[in-house]
This record gives structure tokens, sequence and C-alpha cells, in this order.
């Protein structure tokens, strides 16, 4: 994609670029927090994240705010349009992980409560997979890495895989064991939210190929 001219919206991109790397550092923190207090079974931990989860959503609304205000004073160039849009979007899709590092720290309140499941350890393999691919797509997206981009993108068929996995194997714990059901319930629950994670995060590889070529990825992922 072409470079225009600078702008005056040029320090108002720039604002919003910070702000979504203020963002991104908050998004991965509460991630990695949520996993951490899941595997311990941290409870204050897990306190602390669900807490914390109103300044994601406080980043949010200040990135759609400005998102907005420079749409509405437009006209942009068309590059400026796209990298507006583009942070807007990625934005949006921080603030879900962000809402879905606090249900995790939300099963964890409850799951440490339970005597210890045999699958929690591979729901924590799940997190820490789930964590890679977010950060592996934002620092894509910091050096406007296509290559990078894609390998997010296909790598979600592998964090699926992991999920069938672990499903698979919280199933045969509830049957061979009714008394852990209750426990094994959440693990479904937070295995499904590393998963969606991984959504998330090829959400904003999806973007960041739209940004850096004007168009969809086509292909399909390889089986």
């Amino acid at each position: 994609m072409p470079t225009s001219a600078p702008s005056q919206s040029y320090p108002a991109r720039l604002e919003l670029e910070t702000s979504l790397s203020r963002m991104a550092a908050q998004v991965e923190s509460q991630l990695a927090g949520a996993i951490g207090a899941f595997e311990r079974r941290d409870i204050p931990t897990a306190e602390k994240i669900i807490a914390a989860d109103e300044r994601i959503d406080a980043f949010d609304h200040a990135i759609e705010n400005k998102v907005m205000e420079l749409l509405l004073h437009g006209p942009l160039p068309e590059e400026a349009l796209c990298e507006v849009m583009t942070i807007g979007k990625i934005a949006g899709e921080l603030e879900r992980v962000g809402d879905l590092a606090k249900n995790v720290a939300k099963r964890t309140l409850v799951v440490s409560m339970e005597a210890p499941a045999r699958p929690t350890s591979g729901v924590a393999r799940m997190g820490r997979a789930s964590l890679r691919q977010i950060s592996d797509i934002l620092t894509a997206y910091s050096a406007r890495n296509l290559n990078a981009a894609k390998a997010v993108w296909v790598g979600d068929d592998e964090l699926d895989e992991l999920y069938n996995s672990v499903f698979e194997e919280i199933l045969v714990a509830m049957m061979r064991d009714p008394a852990k059901v209750n426990a094994c319930t959440h693990l479904v629950f937070t295995a499904k939210n590393f998963e969606r994670v991984g959504d998330h995060a090829t959400n904003i590889a999806e973007a960041l190929h739209f940004l850096l070529t004007g168009s969809r990825i086509m292909e399909s992922r390889p089986k």
C-alpha cells in the first residue's frame, strides 16, 4: 500500500498507536496473570485480574472515542483511514481477550475450591498456547510483519486441535470420577475461553493482513 504525505492527523494517529500499545501490554499481562492464577490456584491474583479488567475497558472506550473523533473530523488520507480503522478493530478484539482473561479468573475462584482435577495441566497448556498466539500477533502488528501474521492465522488450527484433545480428556475424567463433574465443567469453560482467545488473535491477523495488502485472506488453512 503506498504511503501518503504527512497530514495534520499524524499526532492523533500517533496517540492512537500509543494507546493501543499500552492496551496490548495490559491485555497480555492480564491473560498471563489469569493463566498463572489458574495453574497455582491463586485466588488473590485471580481477584486482582477480575478487578483490573476495568482498565482494559477504559483503554477500549478511549480508543473508540478517538477513532470516532478522527473520522468525524476527516477526510483522512486513504492510508491513515485504514490505519485508524484497524486500530479500532484491534482494540475491540483486545477488549474481548481481556474479558476472557477475567472469565478464566472467575472460573479459577470456583475451581480452586474443588479437589484438583487431572485435566488441569492440559487446560493450562492451552492457556499458554493462546498467550503465545496473542503475543505473536501483537509483535507482528508492531513490526507490520505479514508473514508472522499469516503464521498466527494458520496456527489457530493447532489451538483448536488442542482444545478438542483437552475436551476429550475432561470428559474421560468426568466419567471416571462423578464427584469431579462440577470442577471438570468449569475446566471445559476455561478451555473454551482459551480457544476463543485464539479466535481473536486470528481476527487481528486478518485485520493486519488487510491493512498491509488491501485484501482479505482468501486461502484455506492447511489440514
